[in-house]
């Protein structure tokens, strides 16, 4: 499929858009598909890749004018070095006063003008920004933490892989591992092995899922997010408590 018509180009939000994605969509149809990142807390867009200039494949872009953004470590809130993972926070006259008749949420939210988005993010030395996911998605494997994002966008890259996702389960010593579940391209099959000899040639050891699931599909809501509490429904019918 080439071209289609008088589109010019596409807009993605709502979902971390995966970078493999990102090149696949444009091969096929022949546009740019330009990914930016929003929340309702802030009238929508954060960040947005530019129709014309650079970009970087799977960041979500960088600040719209008038917006100040900022990755901070969500335990200090000192700021992040460039290329660290932290807590996206958003400061501009787009951000909301608060939650109507909610004032203990709205206080966690804000603090000193700034929006706590609970959404992880680094940032390159360009300040092109990368979402690698929720502050409540974060998998704590012995003391060590690991974004979802990261290893979806891995698996993601391998052939057979059409779509992937992450959950944090328990383990008796490391308090918790990623379990990768992964749906197979029409077609084909997947060697496990390979996938993980894949995964370990692209991170760190500690980040290798400890389990992996070939599944039909990904559950996702309507907008593209994983409904991660779905696989980790699955794996308990699966595997259930003794």
């Amino acid at each position: 499929m080439r071209g289609l018509g008088g589109l010019r180009q596409c807009i993605s939000a709502g979902a971390i858009m995966p970078a493999t994605l990102n090149r696949e969509f444009e091969r096929v149809f022949a546009v740019p598909l330009l990914d930016g990142y929003g929340i309702t807390e802030t009238s929508t867009m954060v960040t947005m890749n530019w129709p014309s200039g650079g970009r970087v494949l799977g960041s979500c872009g960088i600040p719209v004018p008038g917006l100040a953004v900022r990755i901070v470590d969500p335990v200090t809130d000192l700021d992040a070095p460039s290329g660290a993972e932290g807590e996206l926070i958003v400061r501009g006259p787009n951000v909301m006063l608060g939650y109507h008749d909610r004032p203990a949420e709205t206080e966690a939210a804000l603090r000193d003008g700034w929006y706590r988005t609970g959404d992880l993010a680094k940032s390159d030395a360009n300040g092109f920004l990368t979402i690698t996911g929720r502050l409540k998605e974060l998998i704590i494997r012995g003391g060590q933490n690991i974004a979802p994002a990261e290893i979806e966008e891995v698996a993601n890259a391998f052939a057979s892989v059409l779509d992937s996702a992450v959950v944090g389960v328990p383990h008796l010593h490391l308090g918790e591992v990623p379990a990768l579940f992964i749906v197979a391209r029409p077609g084909t099959s997947i060697d496990t092995g390979a996938l993980l000899r894949h995964c370990a040639e692209q991170m760190s050891a500690y980040k290798l899922p400890h389990s992996v699931h070939v599944v039909g599909e990904i559950p996702r809501t309507g907008s593209g997010k994983i409904i991660r509490f779905k696989l980790r429904e699955m794996l308990l019918a699966w595997d259930p408590p003794r």
